[in-house]
C-alpha cells in the first residue's frame, strides 16, 4: 500500500509499504479521509525529535473498518469510525485520574505507531479497550469526521477552562485551530466571541465563521478594539491559539478581572520564556491554564458538535486531495493558501 512514511529529518517519503493485516486483538481500518495537522507539516519541513522513525505520519482520520480480530468485540467490516490518537496505557497515575492524555506511557498514533495518511491503518489493541476507537453517526461526513481531532483538542481545553455562558471570550490567532475555539466557544454558550489575527491575508480567511467581531492587529490596536468592545473591562475568557510569546503578552493585556487565560498553542521550545507582571495575576485574581492533546471523552465530545452542524467545516476544509499530492497540501499550508488540507488515500 501507498504511505507518507516519516524517515528522520528531511527524510519524508511516499513509499509503498506492506498493509497491516489484523491480529487476534487488533483492528485494520480503511482510511477514508486525514487532515493535514501543524505536527504533520513540522515533522516535513524542520523534524520532530519525539518521532520514533520509521513511522507513517497522519492521525486526524475518519475510515472504515477493514479486519476484526478474533478477540475483538464491538466493531464490524464496514463500521464508519475514527480515533482519538493518544492511546493511553490506562495504568499510571494520570490515567487513574481520567487524564489520559498525559498518560506517562502514550503511544500516539502518527508519531510513535503508524498513522493514517496511508491506504490503511492498523489500531492497536489499547485503542479499542479504552474507547479511543469510535463509529461515527451516518450523517457525518468523513471529511468532517476528520476534524474531530483537533476539535477534541480544542474542547479539552474548553472544558479545562470551563468556556460557557456568558463569556466574552477572545481567540488570538486565525489558523484552524483558532477558528475551531471560537467557533466552539459560541456553541458552548458564549455569548460574545472575538477573534484577534495579525496578517490580513489570514484575517480575511476568518470571516465566513461564526464569530461576532474579528480585529487584525495590522490595522489597529487589539488591546484598544477588545476594550472598546467589552466597555474598558476585558474578556472573561482568553484563548491564546497563536504559537509566539508576543500573543501570550497580548493574553494577559485584554483579559478583564477575574478572568480566565488558555494557554492552548505551545511557543518555540528555544524562546519559551515569558516576563510578566505576576502582581497583574495576584490583584486581577486571573485563572491561567494548560491545555495539551484530548481524550476519547473529548473527541466524542468532538464528533458529536460535528454532526449537529455547529462548525463551519466547508469553510475550514479548503482542499481535498489524492494521497499523491501530500506535499502539495504541505505546501499549500506553508503559504498560507490553504486552511484544513484533507488527504484521500
Amino acid at each position: 500500500m501507498k504511505a507518507i512514511v516519516y524517515e528522520g529529518l528531511d527524510k519524508v517519503t511516499l513509499k509503498d509499504i506492506e498493509r497491516p493485516r489484523a491480529k487476534n486483538n487488533t483492528v485494520v481500518v480503511k482510511v477514508h479521509s486525514c487532515a493535514i495537522c501543524g505536527t504533520d507539516v513540522k515533522a516535513y519541513t524542520i523534524g520532530i525529535s519525539s518521532i520514533k522513525p520509521p513511522v507513517v505520519l497522519g492521525h486526524e482520520f475518519v475510515g472504515s473498518v477493514y479486519e476484526v480480530g478474533k478477540d475483538i468485540k464491538g466493531f464490524e467490516p464496514g463500521d464508519r469510525v475514527t480515533l482519538a490518537t493518544t492511546l493511553p496505557c490506562g495504568r499510571c497515575t494520570m490515567c487513574r485520574r481520567g487524564l489520559y492524555n498525559l498518560c506517562a506511557d502514550k503511544l500516539p498514533v502518527g508519531t510513535w505507531i503508524d498513522g493514517a495518511f496511508a491506504e490503511f491503518v492498523e489500531i492497536p489493541q489499547r485503542g479499542i479497550v479504552h474507547g479511543n476507537l469510535m463509529k461515527i453517526p451516518d450523517n457525518l461526513s468523513d471529511d468532517d469526521g476528520a476534524l474531530s481531532e483537533p476539535l477534541g483538542c480544542v474542547i479539552n481545553s474548553q472544558n479545562i477552562a470551563g468556556v460557557g455562558f456568558p463569556d466574552t471570550v477572545v481567540v488570538i490567532g486565525a489558523g484552524p485551530l483558532g477558528l475551531l475555539q471560537a467557533e466552539a466557544a459560541k456553541a458552548r454558550g458564549a455569548m460574545t466571541t472575538i477573534l484577534v489575527q495579525r496578517s490580513k491575508r489570514r484575517f480575511e480567511t476568518a470571516k465566513p465563521f461564526n464569530i461576532d467581531h474579528l480585529i487584525c492587529s495590522e490595522e489597529a490596536d487589539p488591546s484598544e478594539e477588545v476594550m472598546d468592545l467589552t466597555g474598558g473591562k476585558g474578556a472573561d475568557m482568553v484563548i491564546n491559539a497563536a504559537p509566539t510569546l508576543e500573543a501570550v503578552e497580548l493574553a494577559f493585556r485584554i483579559v478583564a478581572k477575574a478572568g480566565r487565560v488558555s494557554l492552548f498553542a505551545s511557543v518555540p521550545k528555544d524562546n519559551p520564556n515569558l516576563s510578566i507582571d505576576v502582581n497583574r495575576i495576584h490583584y486581577s485574581q486571573l485563572e491561567l491554564y494548560g491545555a495539551s492533546d484530548s481524550t476519547a471523552k473529548n473527541h466524542w465530545e468532538a464528533v458529536t458538535l460535528l454532526s449537529a452542524g455547529k462548525i463551519s467545516t466547508k469553510s475550514l476544509i479548503t482542499h481535498t486531495l489524492p494521497l499523491d499530492d501530500f506535499f502539495k497540501g504541505i505546501e499549500l499550508i506553508r503559504n498560507r493558501e490553504a486552511l484544513k488540507v484533507v488527504i484521500k488515500p
